[in-house]
């Protein structure tokens, strides 16, 4: 039956060909199925200016770094995926910094009892001018907090020095990466090099090899600057504990010197009644305060969110893996408007200014737009033009990061419309008229044509943007005839 019908298409054509367009028409049989290729109407304008290539680049793209190293524990995103602004992207291990969190509250709540103590001392000496004994008791629970303190001090000085120890490991290991990369883009560029002048590599290769070369140099400058910090930062590290340690001693000291002192506490009523003690306990809250806000934000940092709505563009490591500041995990980029990049030479840079419009066309696929310059450099980038970026709405995300698309200016007074080809044009008794496909046929509806130009005509009314418009054997379709769609 296919065959049949295939054959009575090659009839028609045959027909059609001939100019017995009418007739080809009555020989079409109703269950004749017609072999159509189809497009899709596009907003536009016919192009009057010159073409010029530009490269589809995000309106946004954030590198995602967390601001503390560790291992990744939870990442519910994945390539491609739409992400709103705050979205948790990954979280990290954090059961060291809740345990962090927890001793900078108990040390809060240290320090609210001390404000609490002193308060009760004071009070306790002004009423009872003998009550010098208790307020000696109480400014040896104060020292006995203090103590603590300076252990809970000691304790998170040496959590540090792990840290900052970790973090000495991360940058040799990234320093090694990057001396062995260097290595290798040193032997690469003298491989590139003694091919090139046996003719084998043209010179483009060269210079990229030589470009790899300076960024894997720049690469490992980064990373030994980076151990040389890291390295610095441990023996602050080693000198902070020491420092904390004789903190601990001396508190330790000072609880042994209050057990003496409490013997003579009878005769220090005017110590009793001055707030300096109060006061002090006030600070060391403030002071407990601060190093549980700072603890609660390391915690808060273990879990990353996105910074803006958009798409998973890159995802450079997976769960169980570590991280750190140093290298991005994620590329989240907004695509939902993108930026086109291209080169205007200098006999047509001052035909636009920024808020021209231009009209946009994928090369990759059927897709054309309107799009808005957006700003203009003055200054020429290494011979290829002046850089202008030109936005373009892309709520349907099919303009993709690094797609290439025509640009071509659109004069002032031109005519806007829906663009489609040339050839899907029937024109009968003074009538224009195009085949729209719906499902399995083809619909024959009148439009009016603005103008036509080359391959592409103007519509002006009858057509929608993203109607499937037949573009060849239109002499053989009628209103309700079969069709096939050939891709």
């Amino acid at each position: 039956m296919r065959r049949t019908k295939a054959v009575a298409c090659l009839l028609l054509g045959a027909f059609a060909l001939a100019g017995c367009t009418t007739s080809a028409k009555e020989a079409v049989s109703p269950e004749t199925v017609v072999p159509v290729k189809v497009a899709q109407a596009q907003e536009g304008v016919l192009g009057t200016g010159e073409i010029f290539t530009g490269t589809v680049l995000p309106e946004q793209q954030v590198n995602i770094v967390p601001k503390i190293a560790g291992k990744i524990a939870e990442m519910p995103v994945e390539l491609g995926m739409r992400v709103k602004k705050g979205q948790v992207l990954f979280k990290l291990e954090d059961k060291e910094l809740r345990n962090a969190v927890r001793k900078a509250e108990a040390a809060v709540s240290a320090a609210e009892a001390g404000i609490q103590t002193a308060e009760m001392a004071q009070k306790s000496g002004v009423v009872q001018a003998t009550g010098g004994a208790v307020q000696s008791k109480n400014g040896m629970l104060q020292a006995k907090n203090g103590m603590i303190q300076a252990q809970g001090a000691v304790t998170q000085a040496k959590s540090a020095l792990e840290q900052t120890a970790n973090a000495v490991k991360d940058a040799d290991a990234s320093f090694i990466k990057a001396e062995q990369a260097l290595h290798d883009a040193k032997a690469n560029r003298d491989r590139i090099a003694q091919l090139f002048e046996q003719g084998a590599v043209s010179k483009a290769q060269l210079e990229q090899a030589e470009t790899s070369l300076v960024n894997a140099e720049a690469a490992h400058r980064s990373a030994e600057i980076a151990r040389a910090n890291a390295r610095e930062k441990l023996g602050a590290a080693q000198k902070a504990l020491a420092t904390a340690q004789k903190a601990y001693d001396n508190a330790t000291a000072s609880y042994q010197n209050a057990i003496s002192g409490y013997e003579n506490a009878q005769k220090q009523v005017d110590v009793a009644q001055s707030e300096a003690g109060i006061e002090a306990s006030r600070q060391a809250l403030k002071q407990a305060q601060v190093a549980a806000a700072s603890a609660r934000d390391m915690l808060d940092d273990a879990t990353v969110v996105s910074p803006i709505d958009g798409i998973i563009g890159a995802k450079k490591a997976e769960i169980g893996e570590m991280v750190s500041p140093q290298a991005p995990v994620l590329v989240v980029a907004n695509l939902s408007e993108v930026r086109i990049l291209t080169y205007f030479p200098a006999d047509q840079i001052n035909r636009i200014q920024p808020g021209s419009q231009v009209q946009v066309k994928a090369k990759a696929f059927n897709f054309q737009t309107i799009g808005t310059v957006k700003n203009i450099s003055p200054l020429d980038e290494k011979g290829k033009g002046y850089p202008v970026e030109i936005t373009v709405p892309n709520p349907d995300l099919k303009l993709k990061a690094g797609m290439l698309a025509d640009v071509r200016l659109i004069a002032p007074g031109s005519q806007k419309g829906i663009v489609i080809p040339s050839s899907a044009i029937v024109k009968e008794n003074g009538k224009t008229y195009v085949y729209v496909a719906e499902g399995d046929k083809a619909k024959r509806v009148e439009v009016k044509e603005g103008a036509e130009k080359g391959a592409e005509a103007l519509i002006t009314s009858g057509l929608r943007k993203n109607d499937t418009v037949i573009v060849n054997n239109v002499a053989l379709l009628a209103d309700q005839t079969k069709i096939e769609i050939q891709h």
